[in-house]
């Protein structure tokens, strides 16, 4: 009896010593060797974005259109962009006739959620507002963040004191140094010709934070390195845009670059309601040398 005691007694130490020790660090996965001449390409697309100038101001129309079933539903809105902060000022396009239609009929609901409509017509969702930056590169420099400055006005300096100027001889410059972490195992898929030219097709994998590091093609021009077109895995930061792959095209105007369409498909909406592709659109580019001053005024 005092026997069996005791070797329960042990057994309860040592299961006890094994609880307590602390397990050894899972061991991480392989990163894959990396391919110079995509690395390369990548950097130079990186270059690229890094030299880019653009305007004091851009205006364009915005379109966000959305199949459901056998209906398409457009929403215009004029758009303003300050570059220097990347403000960004929004009207709605209404158009009466398309209103009222729309607004015609009443929702069906069951416990609370929408399950029908009366009017065929009715938008069956609320789609985000085209707070997409024409002049982003959606992560290739940094990681992609999707909040705009809507409506605003930078900070003013409330004392009115002017900047102060440096004074006396400028430093030389003696060299220049660049680093990029790697937080994507690049891949050359090839070269393929787009719409705008001949271009390299990069596949981009990431090594850690996939929902926060979301390139995962990039085509880049074979000349110049510029950013003709990108897949990403998801848009803004809530549901359903978080979700889908969104494949993003550039135009180039005025001697740059602006993105030309945003574009998903099969985006769900709550449990019932299915959007077929959904696409942003950026048409009628402009580049005003000004704005009226309360272009960027916060809202009341």
């Amino acid at each position: 009896m005092r026997r069996r005691s005791f070797i329960r007694a042990s057994a309860l130490a040592a299961g006890g010593l094994a609880l307590g020790a602390k397990r050894p660090a899972p061991t991480p996965s392989p990163v894959p060797s990396p391919d110079p001449e995509a690395d390369r390409i990548f950097a130079q697309a990186r270059a690229w974005w890094q030299a880019r100038k653009d305007v004091p101001y851009i205006t364009y129309g915005a379109l966000v259109r959305y199949r459901h079933g056998a209906h398409v539903f457009d929403n215009w809105w004029n758009a303003t962009v300050r570059t220097k902060d990347h403000a960004l000022h929004l009207d709605r396009i209404v158009i009466a006739a398309d209103e009222a239609k729309r607004l015609k009929g009443f929702p069906v609901t069951l416990f609370g959620f929408k399950i029908a409509d009366t009017n065929a017509d009715a938008e069956p969702i609320r789609v985000e507002l085209p707070t997409l930056d024409p002049t982003s590169d959606f992560g290739v420099l940094s990681k992609y963040r999707s909040d705009v400055n809507v409506n605003s006005e930078a900070t003013p300096n409330p004392l009115d004191v002017p900047e102060a100027k440096p004074t006396g001889e400028p430093l030389r410059e003696i060299g220049t140094v660049q680093a990029f972490t790697r937080d994507y195992d690049v891949r050359l898929l090839g070269q393929e010709t787009l719409r705008y030219g001949d271009a390299y097709h990069l596949q981009l994998t990431p090594l850690r934070d996939p929902n926060v590091l979301r390139l995962r093609d990039l085509w880049v021009g074979v000349k110049d390195y510029e950013t003709q077109q990108m897949t990403i895995d998801g848009l803004f930061n809530g549901k359903p845009y978080d979700a889908v792959r969104w494949t993003i095209s550039y135009v180039p105007l005025n001697s740059q670059w602006y993105v030309q369409q945003v574009r998903g498909a099969n985006l769900h909406f709550g449990l019932t309601v299915n959007i077929e592709a959904l696409e942003y659109d950026f048409v009628d580019y402009h580049f005003p040398a000004d704005v009226p001053k309360y272009t960027f005024d916060k809202l009341l």
